[in-house]
């Protein structure tokens, strides 16, 4: 029997319908259990429950489909950024079993973008001046699922990142600002 995290029922419900199969699982990747990704079994429990809320309308068929569509075996990043990864011990995340292995509890965020240079150069785009950066909500998202970190924590190292010259950041403001490592 799995004990589903009311905090995160409450934000999936919060978000609505238009939660998509991927932003549901980034919820309960953040906040089922400390583990990398979610198990098969807590994915079920969660589903089951958002579909008995009287509120809701919840197709757990559906919801289930989309994640066999997506799900793939492979252990390093496939540029189709819908991918869902199985990770081993049954469990499902958002992102290769490589990422959490090598960046698990990770917190500079310089780390993130290094790794993705040499090993998913696919999740950086071109910034300010030319330079492959990664926007910063996606490396907010990575930071926060495969490291563990709150949304806050992780863009407070950005930007401590970014105060301490280790790294650029394009219009703060925007969601998808470049970021990307200073030149050394």
């Amino acid at each position: 029997m799995v004990n589903t995290d009311q905090e995160a029922v409450d934000e999936i419900v919060h978000e609505g319908d238009a939660l998509g199969s991927r932003e549901l699982l980034d919820i309960l990747e953040r906040h089922h259990d400390e583990q990398p990704g979610v198990s098969r079994e807590a994915i079920d429990a969660y589903a089951r429950e958002l579909a008995e809320r009287e509120d809701s309308s919840f197709d757990v068929d559906t919801f289930e489909e989309t994640i066999a569509e997506r799900l793939t075996e492979s252990d390093s990043w496939v540029d189709d950024t819908g991918r869902l990864y199985e990770l081993g011990d049954d469990r499902i995340s958002q992102y290769p079993a490589t990422w959490h292995d090598r960046l698990g509890g990770e917190r500079d965020p310089a780390a993130y973008i290094r790794f993705f240079e040499a090993e998913a150069p696919s999740v950086l785009n071109n910034a300010a001046g030319g330079r492959k950066g990664v926007n910063e909500d996606q490396l907010i998202d990575v930071m926060t699922v495969v490291g563990g970190l709150s949304r806050r924590s992780a863009k407070a190292a950005i930007e401590s990142g970014r105060d301490d010259g280790r790294l650029v950041e394009d219009a703060d403001q925007h969601p998808k600002a470049g970021v990307y490592l200073a030149e050394e």
